[in-house]
């Protein structure tokens, strides 16, 4: 691996409750976390992110794309419906950029948020 290429370190199973299995994924880059993203999913049913974050020294870089496209793989690949991108912000118009861009359409969950939902993932 090149020392500059983003790795993905992730824990599909941290912690479960019922069916739902949380999960944590961390892009790192130069020996150095760069993010973190985490959510719940449930084996063929939907696919939850509940937040993403990418170092804002880091952003622009396609490393939020890279984590969302191999949660999208993994929901896929447990057979989910749908993945939900949960509480995104009505003014954080660089994510919702990216999310329309990946095919997800916004369903208003409050006066400031919406989820966004790919289906299929």
């Amino acid at each position: 691996m090149k020392p500059n290429q983003l790795q993905l370190k992730t824990d599909w199973r941290f912690e479960e409750s019922e069916q739902r299995r949380h999960y944590v994924v961390e892009p790192w880059l130069a020996g150095r976390r760069v993010g973190r993203a985490h959510g719940w999913f449930e084996p063929g049913a939907s696919f939850v992110l509940e937040k993403i974050e990418i170092d804002s020294r880091q952003r622009s870089r396609g490393y939020g794309s890279m984590v969302i496209e191999r949660l999208r793989k993994k929901a896929r690949d447990k057979g989910c419906r749908e993945l939900v991108v949960n509480n995104v912000r009505a003014s954080n118009h660089r994510a919702i950029s990216l999310y329309e861009a990946m095919g997800a359409k916004a369903f208003p969950t409050s006066a400031d948020l919406c989820a966004y939902v790919i289906s299929p993932p």
